[in-house]
């Protein structure tokens, strides 16, 4: 490949970086006013895997306990997340999504959804199934 070719990928993908991170953004506010990207994040996480302990969700995203913890307390305060006791560990908590915090995530993530198939909408069927293929491909390493 060439020292072109790379230098368009990490543009490119620097560009892309950038539009998802305002998505999200976006998806956040629409979630709750205030929420941070972090949240957003750890929410999302909950969703998709589970109850999870504060440590664990401290160790996924790279933050320190003081800020899984104010994370936390805020998604709580607001209705999103809720600790519960860990059965496995009764000195432990963990912590889950609400049926508030999933239903309002289920609808932020059809108006991404619906964002993404938009900016995709005048793409040739092929090129956003190989596009797809790609970012996969890319992700996985």
């Amino acid at each position: 490949m060439s020292e072109q070719d790379h230098d368009r990928v990490e543009r490119e993908l620097s560009l892309l970086i950038r539009q998802a991170r305002t998505l999200m953004v976006t998806s956040a506010s629409k979630v709750h006013t205030g929420l941070e990207l972090s949240a957003y994040a750890t929410l999302r996480l909950l969703d998709t895997e589970g109850p999870l302990r504060a440590s664990t969700i401290g160790e996924r995203f790279a933050l320190d306990k003081s800020t899984v913890s104010r994370q936390l307390s805020r998604l709580i305060d607001w209705g999103l997340v809720e600790r519960t006791p860990d059965p496995s560990d009764g000195r432990a908590h963990l912590v889950a999504i609400t049926p508030t915090g999933h239903e309002r995530l289920m609808g932020v993530s059809q108006e991404r959804k619906q964002e993404v198939r938009r900016m995709l909408e005048r793409w040739d069927e092929k090129d956003v199934a190989e596009f797809g293929r790609l970012l996969e491909q890319f992700n996985r390493k």
